[in-house]
């Protein structure tokens, strides 16, 4: 996920925010699964005006929170 966009100055500008269509595509999942996160509580957005605003930090949190399939990685040795 690139988390820096170019600005009219051509400075890169951190990126904040992402709607939920591209939250959808940076977490490969239809957009129609990132409302039914926000709407059962287990991803987090923030709106302002009509705007669905969620945060990169959260939707990387939400993904890691899904299912693991097949292997499961395996911990760091605590040694």
């Amino acid at each position: 996920m690139n988390s820096t966009q170019p600005n009219i100055t051509g400075r890169a500008v951190p990126r904040l925010g992402l709607t939920p269509e591209e939250a959808a595509v940076s977490a490969a999942v239809s957009r129609t699964k990132i409302f039914e996160a926000i709407r059962d509580g287990t991803l987090t957005a923030r709106k302002s005006g009509k705007t669905t605003i969620i945060e990169p930090s959260e939707l990387q949190r939400w993904v890691r929170s899904l299912p693991i399939r097949g292997r499961v990685p395996e911990a760091p040795d605590a040694a």
